[in-house]
């Protein structure tokens, strides 16, 4: 049963509305007329343009566009039926589309439905469709001019602007790939939003941020059938590429394949190899180090330099951290080479820290009865002979002054992991002895000591 509340303001509001010269103005229609039609204002209102390259996250198929409808008339209790049908548009292929039944009742006058719309089969293509009401149904058409709704659909990517200037420096050169690749690494659509503080400051923080996650995720172990991106490698220690972010990249998934030749792996020998191999990137990285072997036999001597120096500053502070030697080997250590001179070209190894011994624990009266007063040029001949001694393999040069510290006591203790006491003093043999046979010219001042 019909009951008759007419609601005479709401429809002279809504006429009122219609007065503007880019609105559509309703004919006259009878009160007694059960209608619906399109609820908008203004006639740019009856056509939206769905743009996928907007929607990159997840890649989704297909998208809802939201359309709202009215009724005229009478409220009623009945259940009635919108009739909703498409169609094409002159001049644009037809795009696809998915139209829900449509019902009002229980005194409904107006809804939101939901049309699905899905993803266009070719880029940088146009579709359309026209949605229209055809008053087949339990509802007729309401208003003139307010039946039908127009959806174009593409799928058009566009470079952002502030993608000029710095911006390929940290994530390459524009492109599709890059973009669908950065949108879903970070969850974020519009990403790029981001690069700014302020209209007139870049957020170098993200930006940097953004560089290193992408080329972690890129070359992750999990990663190795990525999408072919160009991410650039940046070297993270220097300030013009990095400002707030030194940790670096992670190792590469390809590193441990080349170990022998690429030795302990940090991020700024990655990034030196990288310029080695002819500034690689991550488009094409994986296949540039198939060459390793070669270029590091020819680049041997500067990696390894690096690779001992880098062991023997961390032989400086270990003792500090409680590690045994032996711990010290297993996560530091890396092969010393006789024929490579560790203190020319005006780099110098480091002194030991019990040779130093900056927290006066006692090791430095002991080492330097044995070795004397520390110096550049006698702690590599030290190296060298016990490399010899040891095999290069095996060598291990915390071993050499084999110390711990006795916290408690604030002293120091003997390393028995690698022999204590007796190690130094087999050290100290060998490398008196070796000593003892180079010409006087070449050799390095040992006390004479007298061994138990």
């Amino acid at each position: 049963m019909k009951r008759k509340n007419q609601y005479t303001a709401w429809l002279l509001a809504l006429a009122l509305t219609f007065t503007a010269c880019d609105t559509i103005e309703p004919d006259f229609f009878d009160e007694n007329y059960n209608g619906a039609y399109f609820d908008y204002q203004n006639a740019s209102d009856y056509e939206t343009t769905l743009n996928f390259a907007e929607y990159i996250v997840g890649n989704p198929q297909v998208k809802n566009v939201a359309l709202n409808i009215k009724l005229l008339g009478y409220l009623t209790d009945e259940t009635r039926n919108l009739s909703i049908k498409t169609k094409s548009v002159e001049g644009y292929e037809l795009a696809k589309v998915t139209i829900p039944d449509v019902t009002f009742g229980n005194k409904e006058y107006q809804k939101e439905i939901e049309v699905i719309v899905e993803r266009p089969e070719a880029e940088d293509v146009t579709y359309a469709v026209c949605i229209y009401l055809d008053g087949e149904g339990d509802l007729g058409t309401g208003i003139v001019g307010k039946n039908e709704y127009t959806i174009y659909v593409k799928e058009s990517h566009e470079k952002p602007t502030i993608w000029d200037g710095q911006i390929p420096k940290y994530l390459g050169n524009w492109k599709r790939e890059t973009h669908a690749f950065l949108a879903n690494l970070t969850n974020n659509d519009y990403y790029y939003n981001d690069f700014k503080v302020t209209e007139n400051v870049l957020n170098w923080a993200f930006i940097e941020n953004l560089n290193i996650l992408a080329v972690n995720s890129i070359l992750a172990e999990d990663s190795q059938d990525h999408i072919a991106v160009n991410i650039p490698i940046l070297d993270s220690e220097n300030p013009n590429d990095f400002n707030y972010n030194k940790a670096g990249y992670n190792k590469p998934y390809f590193w441990d394949n080349y170990k022998e030749y690429l030795g302990l792996y940090s991020s700024s020998r990655f990034y030196k190899f990288t310029r080695l191999v002819n500034n690689a990137n991550t488009e094409n990285i994986a296949q540039a180090y198939e060459n390793a072997g070669e270029m590091m036999e020819k680049y041997k001597t500067d990696f390894n330099k690096e690779d001992v120096l880098r062991m023997l500053n961390e032989y400086y502070t270990y003792p500090k951290l409680g590690y045994t030697i032996d711990q010290y080997k297993e996560h530091l250590w890396v092969k010393v080479y006789k024929n490579i001179n560790y203190i020319n070209k005006g780099v110098y190894l480091r002194i030991p820290y019990w040779w130093e011994d900056p927290d006066n624990l006692g090791t430095a009266e002991v080492v330097k009865k044995y070795f004397g007063e520390y110096d550049d040029k006698k702690y590599q001949f030290m190296l060298y002979t016990m490399m010899d001694k040891d095999g290069a393999d095996d060598f291990n040069p915390a071993s050499i002054l084999p110390f711990t510290i006795d916290t408690e006591n604030n002293s120091y203790g003997w390393d028995e992991t690698v022999g204590g006491e007796e190690r130094l003093k087999e050290c100290y043999k060998a490398i008196k002895e070796a000593n003892d046979r180079r010409p006087a010219s070449l050799r390095v001042d040992i006390p004479n000591v007298e061994l138990d």
